[in-house]
């Protein structure tokens, strides 16, 4: 893993927020900040059954699970799932190679993988992985591409190509890089930088998205951000900026 620049990222951060949001187009592509039980919350399948929008793709989560689809209270012998991915995680994983952010800018070699929070969200969204392969089903008939391309990280069809995507799996280190804002530095309403990246280190989806959707800390009518941008009446380039210095 590397130290995050501010250089050369910043274009491809607007790309990150515009082309891959966490955020599940089940219900539409924005959350609503009132956490993930909410009905119409991104990543809330409950009412997949029947679902008017895309009547093909109902019952595939039969049991109405909330939760369930990616944790467990128990690991019911999967331990593939649940011992080697942490947070009681409970959907398959991607097996895929890709080709990671690299640039001159960035203090040191990029990651040579996604880790972490952003190799749990790439099991959905990177469309080799079905989303309704969780627990102990097998799965494999909804995938991303059945709701959305736009959702597909990278872009609409999969070529393990992350280079035009906001560097995930890399240490951010204001000490290496002047141009980044302290890790005290707050993060909208989720406490400061340091409080989403993981570990308190490194950066992944999870810095800039917020997939629970929990009040205070999802921007209601975004993609699951953290911090409003121009377009959701908020600082122009909100988000950015919480991290890097322009």
């Amino acid at each position: 893993m590397t130290a995050i620049s501010s250089s050369g990222c910043f274009l491809s951060l607007l790309a990150l927020i515009v082309s891959t949001a966490l955020g599940g187009p089940l219900q539409g592509q924005s959350g609503m900040g009132n956490g993930i039980a909410t009905p119409g919350s991104p990543h809330n399948f409950v009412d997949n059954i029947g679902h008017a929008e895309l009547p093909a793709l109902g019952g595939w989560n039969f049991r109405e699970e909330l939760c369930r689809v990616c944790h467990v209270p128990h690991d019911h012998d999967r331990a593939t799932l649940y011992g080697t991915n942490g947070l009681l995680w409970n959907h398959q994983v991607s097996t895929a190679t890709y080709v990671m952010y690299s640039s001159a800018t960035l203090d040191g070699a990029t990651a040579s993988q996604p880790t972490g929070f952003s190799k749990m969200c790439l099991g959905c969204h990177d469309g080799t992985v079905a989303i309704d392969t969780f627990d102990k089903y097998a799965g494999g008939t909804v995938f991303m591409e059945d709701y959305n391309l736009n959702f597909i990280v990278p872009g609409n069809s999969f070529a393990g190509d992350l280079t035009s995507t906001h560097p995930i799996s890399i240490v951010y280190d204001e000490n290496l890089d002047p141009n980044l804002h302290a890790k005290t530095d707050p993060m909208g309403g989720s406490g400061s930088i340091e409080d989403v990246l993981e570990g308190g280190s490194v950066l992944q989806c999870s810095t800039c998205h917020d997939v629970h959707d929990q009040p205070g800390e999802a921007v209601a009518g975004t993609a699951l951000l953290r911090a409003p941008m121009s377009v959701f009446h908020g600082q122009p380039s909100g988000l950015c900026l919480t991290c890097h210095i322009k």
